[in-house]
C-alpha cells in the first residue's frame, strides 16, 4: 500500500507541477511552442530596426517586425527560410536548417548605399497609385477617431541624451544606438571632440528620463479626456512637467494634415496626393492571414512646393489600412530642431485597426553645452504603447469638461507594482542609473522649485512663497507714459486658497505720475472659475479703446500695439464683478463699476447742441454689464496645482461685450455699448494658414470720446507688425459710434517659394477694411478726427522667416493704404513692418 501511495503521490505531484507551469507561465510556453521569435538589428550599432520585412516562404508570406525590431512567426506556418528586407540595408537570408530551436533568432543587417542616376518610367500609371487611392478612400473607415468611441491605457517613455563619436544612445531594450541608427533625415557627422568626463557620464546614464501612464476616453465626434495617472521624471518629483511632452505628433496618420511638433504637413494618403507625392512600391509580402502588405516609399514631387513629408508606408490590403508608418518633414534639416515619427497599428479583435505604438525622435540642432568644444548633438526619443483598448467603454457625457489633459495630484507617488503592469520592458541598468544620478542632482539643485516657478511664469507671474509677482508690472512702455516702472503681484495658495489679494504701484516717466490699484477675489467654486472680485484703481486707459475677456497670451503679436498707444484717459475706477464658467466653453463676468475719466489732451465734450457753451473735461460713468467669451471645443491642460493652459480650438472664438450706462449713483450718461468679435484660424490643405477677425460695435445716444470707438490703428513708419489692427491707420485718426472691421491674414508658408538651404522665406498676404459712422460730430472739441462712412482699405505683404536667431524668426513687410481715405502724397500711404515669430 505504501509503495502504491508513493506512486500516486508522485503522479499527482507531477500533474500539479505541470498544471502550475501552464497556469503561471503561459507566455513562455506559448512563445516557445507556438512561435519562432527573434530580433533584427543594425550590424554596426546593434540597435533594433523598426518594421523590417521578414519573408518566410517562396509564396511571399511574411511578417513585419515591430518598433524595436522584434518579430514572431507562427510555427504552424510553412517556413522555408527567413529573408530580411529593409530599405537602406542589404538583404539577409537564413535557411530553415540554421534556425535551430527558433528562439531568439538575431539577424544583423548592414547598411548599403545606392547610386541613383535615373528614375523609373512606367508604361502607364504608377502601380503604387492604385494602393494609395484605396488607402485614401478608406481613411474614414480606418480613422480611430471616426469609427466610434474607445478607451485605452498608454505607457510612455522619453529619453534625452547626447550622441557623439564613441558614445551612443542606449536603446529601450538595453542595446546601443548611435547616429548610424537614426533616420537619414536626422543623421549627422562624427567629427566632434568630447571631454573624458562627458564620455564617462554618457556611458553610465542618460541626460533625462521620463515615464508616464495615462488613461484616455474618447466619444465621437469631439469629446476627449486624458488623465495622467502615474508619472516619474528624473530629477523632478512634481508631475506637472509630464504634460509638456503631449501632442508632438498626430495620434493617427489619417487626417488631411499631419501634425509634427506643432507644424502641419500634407498627408501622403490624403485626397489627390498622387499629384503631389512620388510613390514607389519598395516591397510586398503576404501575412499569415493571406493579406498583402505593400511597402511604399514617398516624398514630394520635385516640381511641387508644399509642406510635405518623406518616409515609408506599410499598407495592409485588409481594409487598405496603415500597418506601419515612418515619416519626417521633407527638407527640415535647417530648422531649430528635426523630428522623425514612427507609428504602428494592430487589427484589434479582428474588427478595427488601432494605434499600437507611436515613436518620436527629436534632434536639437547646434546645441551648445558649457565647457564643451563646439556644438554637440542632443537627441530625444519617446515611445507610447497602447494597451487595454476597448471599443465599448462605459462613457458618460458628464465625464468630459473643458479640461482635455490633467495630471493626477498623486501621479508621482504611484507604486512600482503599477509601473510593472504597463511597462513594455523593465528598466535596464542605464535607465535605473539615470534615475539614481539625476534624482540626486535634482534634489541638490532644487529642480522641483524651478519647475514650479516655470509653471507659475507661464501664467504671467514670477513665483514667490507668499506673493507671485506680475511680470508685466516691472517695466512697460507706451507712447503716452513713456517708460513705466512698477511692482505688482497677488497672494499665493500658501496665504489662502479662497481669498486672493492683489495690488500694484507704478511710476511713468513721461507723464511723471504714480499709478496704483488693489483688489480681492473670493474663489467660491474654483473648478467652475466662479468667484467674486472687488477692486479699485487709479491709472490710465486708452481713450476710445475696447477690452475683451481673453486668456493671457504672449505668443501672438496683438500686444505690440499697446506700446504705441498715444491718447489716454486718466481713470479712477471702483468695480465689483462675478466671474464664471458655464456650458463647458463659455466664460464671462458680470460687473458693476463706477469710474471717472479725465482726457490727457485738450479734448472737451459739448453736453448739448442747444447749450454749446457748456462743455466738460471730466466724465463720470456708472456702468453695469458683462463680458463673454465662447470657444467651442477649446480644451485645456490642467496641472496638479490647478493652473490651466489652453490647447486652442479649431472652431471660431466669439467675444461679446454689453454695457449699460446708468444716469444714477453718480453716473452722468445713459447708454448701451455693445461689441462683438469673432476670430478663427484654420489651415487649408495646399493653401496655407488663414486667420480672420470680424469685429463690430455700437453705442446708443451721445457719449464722450472715451466711450466711442477710436479704431485699432497701429501706424508707425517702421514698427512691429500687429495682427488684427490697421497698419496704415494713425492712432485716433477716426472716431465712430458704430463700426465694423474685417481683418484677413493668409500665410502661404513655403508654398510660393521653394526653400533653398538656409533661405526659407514665407509669404503672408494681408487685407483689412473698416466702416463706421458718427452721429454727433459737433459735440467733440479740441480734437481732430475723421469718420469712416466711405470705408477704410489697406493691403499688406509680409515676408517672414528671413532671419532665424535661436528660437526667434524675423521678417519684413509693407502695408499700403488705398481708397477714399488714401493720402495725396503716395509715401504717406505706406507703412513698413518688422515681423517677429517664435521658431518652434
Amino acid at each position: 500500500m505504501t509503495g502504491m501511495f508513493n506512486r500516486y503521490y508522485i503522479l499527482i505531484r507531477y500533474v500539479v507541477l505541470v498544471f502550475m507551469m501552464v497556469l503561471l507561465y503561459p507566455p513562455v510556453l506559448s512563445q516557445q511552442q507556438q512561435y519562432i521569435t527573434g530580433s533584427v538589428v543594425d550590424s554596426m550599432t546593434q540597435a533594433g530596426l523598426p518594421f523590417v520585412n521578414i519573408i518566410y516562404n517562396s509564396d511571399g508570406q511574411g511578417v513585419v517586425a515591430d518598433l524595436e525590431g522584434n518579430f514572431r512567426i507562427l510555427r504552424t506556418s510553412r517556413i522555408e527560410f527567413l529573408e530580411f528586407r529593409y530599405m537602406g540595408y542589404g538583404r539577409k537570408i537564413i535557411p530553415v536548417e540554421e534556425l535551430g530551436d527558433g528562439n531568439d533568432i538575431r539577424a544583423e543587417l548592414g547598411r548599403i548605399s545606392y547610386d541613383i542616376d535615373e528614375v523609373a518610367i512606367y508604361p502607364s500609371e504608377n502601380p503604387a497609385h492604385r494602393i494609395i487611392r484605396l488607402a485614401s478612400e478608406n481613411r474614414l473607415n480606418n480613422h480611430p477617431e471616426k469609427t466610434g468611441p474607445f478607451s485605452y491605457v498608454s505607457y510612455e517613455k522619453v529619453i534625452f541624451t547626447i550622441v557623439r563619436d564613441s558614445a551612443g544612445i542606449d536603446d529601450h531594450d538595453g542595446t546601443t544606438d548611435t547616429t548610424e541608427n537614426l533616420p537619414d533625415s536626422i543623421r549627422f557627422g562624427r567629427n566632434m571632440e568630447s571631454t573624458i568626463d562627458v564620455e564617462r557620464f554618457l556611458e553610465k546614464q542618460h541626460l533625462f528620463l521620463m515615464e508616464s501612464i495615462s488613461s484616455r476616453k474618447f466619444l465621437s465626434p469631439d469629446k476627449d479626456k486624458e488623465e495622467i495617472i502615474a508619472s516619474r521624471i528624473s530629477g523632478i518629483s512634481q508631475p506637472a512637467f509630464a504634460i509638456l511632452d503631449r501632442q508632438l505628433q498626430s495620434f493617427s496618420f489619417y487626417d488631411n494634415l499631419i501634425t509634427i511638433a506643432n507644424r502641419q504637413y500634407v498627408n501622403p494618403i490624403s485626397s489627390g496626393s498622387t499629384d503631389r507625392y512620388f510613390f514607389l512600391i519598395e516591397d510586398t509580402l503576404f501575412t499569415e492571414m493571406l493579406d498583402t502588405v505593400f511597402i511604399i516609399s514617398f516624398r514630394p514631387q520635385p516640381d511641387r512646393n508644399f509642406d510635405g513629408m518623406e518616409g515609408i508606408l506599410y499598407i495592409n490590403s485588409n481594409g487598405y489600412a496603415l500597418q506601419n508608418v515612418i515619416a519626417t518633414g521633407y527638407g527640415q534639416s535647417n530648422e531649430f530642431f528635426d523630428i522623425s515619427i514612427q507609428q504602428e497599428y494592430n487589427l484589434v479583435d479582428g474588427t478595427r485597426w488601432f494605434p499600437a505604438s507611436l515613436s518620436t525622435i527629436i534632434r536639437l540642432n547646434n546645441a551648445q553645452f558649457p565647457g564643451q568644444p563646439g556644438p554637440m548633438e542632443l537627441i530625444g526619443m519617446g515611445k507610447s504603447s497602447f494597451t487595454n483598448v476597448n471599443f465599448l467603454p462605459v462613457i458618460d457625457a458628464d465625464d468630459f469638461n473643458e479640461v482635455g489633459i490633467e495630471v493626477n495630484p498623486d501621479a508621482h507617488r504611484q507604486p512600482e507594482e503599477l509601473w510593472n503592469i504597463y511597462r513594455v520592458d523593465s528598466l535596464n541598468a542605464k535607465e535605473l542609473e539615470t534615475y539614481r544620478v539625476i534624482d540626486s542632482i535634482g534634489r541638490a539643485q532644487n529642480i522641483d522649485r524651478t519647475i514650479l516657478s516655470l509653471e507659475t511664469l507661464l501664467t504671467g507671474y514670477l513665483p514667490g512663497r507668499y506673493i507671485n509677482l506680475d511680470i508685466m508690472k516691472f517695466i512697460d512702455y507706451n507712447k503716452f507714459e513713456g517708460f513705466r516702472f512698477g511692482l505688482g503681484g497677488k497672494t499665493t495658495r500658501d496665504v489662502s486658497e479662497i481669498f486672493v489679494w492683489d495690488g500694484y504701484l507704478a511710476y511713468s516717466l513721461r507723464d511723471k505720475a504714480f499709478k496704483y490699484g488693489a483688489g480681492m477675489t473670493v474663489n467660491i467654486l474654483p473648478e467652475r472659475e466662479l468667484g467674486i472680485r472687488v477692486s479699485y484703481m487709479q491709472d490710465v486707459n486708452e481713450s476710445g479703446g475696447i477690452q475683451y475677456k481673453d486668456i493671457w497670451n504672449m505668443t501672438g503679436s496683438a500686444f505690440f500695439r499697446n506700446y504705441m498707444v498715444e491718447v489716454m484717459d486718466i481713470t479712477s475706477e471702483a468695480e465689483i464683478s462675478l466671474g464664471f464658467r458655464a456650458f463647458r466653453f463659455l466664460t464671462g463676468d458680470l460687473y458693476l463699476k463706477r469710474s471717472s475719466m479725465i482726457p490727457s489732451n485738450e479734448y472737451r465734450y459739448v453736453v448739448s447742441e442747444l447749450n454749446p457753451g457748456i462743455s466738460l473735461t471730466r466724465f463720470d460713468y456708472t456702468e453695469a454689464g458683462f463680458h463673454l467669451r465662447y470657444a467651442y471645443n477649446e480644451t485645456f491642460m490642467k496641472t496638479p496645482r490647478g493652473n490651466k493652459f489652453s490647447m486652442g480650438t479649431k472652431y471660431p472664438v466669439l467675444y461679446l461685450n454689453l454695457a449699460r450706462g446708468l444716469a444714477a449713483m453718480g453716473g452722468g450718461y445713459s447708454y448701451y455699448r455693445t461689441e462683438i468679435k469673432v476670430t478663427r484660424t484654420f489651415e487649408t490643405r495646399l493653401a496655407g494658414k488663414t486667420r480672420v477677425v470680424l469685429e463690430a460695435g455700437m453705442v446708443t445716444r451721445d457719449v464722450p470720446y472715451s466711450k466711442l470707438y477710436a479704431g485699432p490703428g497701429s501706424y508707425r513708419k517702421f514698427a512691429v507688425e500687429t495682427e488684427a489692427s490697421f497698419g496704415t491707420m494713425r492712432f485716433n485718426e477716426f472716431l465712430s459710434d458704430r463700426f465694423i472691421s474685417f481683418f484677413l491674414k493668409h500665410d502661404f508658408g513655403n508654398l510660393l517659394f521653394r526653400p533653398s538651404g538656409k533661405f526659407r522665406p514665407e509669404i503672408v498676404a494681408v487685407h483689412n477694411l473698416g466702416f463706421g459712422t458718427l452721429k454727433n460730430i459737433a459735440g467733440h472739441e479740441n480734437i481732430a478726427f475723421n469718420t469712416l462712412e466711405k470705408g477704410f482699405f489697406e493691403a499688406g505683404l509680409l515676408i517672414n522667416n528671413l532671419l532665424r536667431i535661436q528660437i526667434f524668426r524675423y521678417g519684413l513687410g509693407v502695408f499700403y493704404r488705398y481708397g477714399p481715405y488714401a493720402f495725396s502724397k503716395t509715401i504717406d500711404n505706406f507703412a513698413f513692418k518688422l515681423t517677429l515669430q517664435l521658431n518652434i
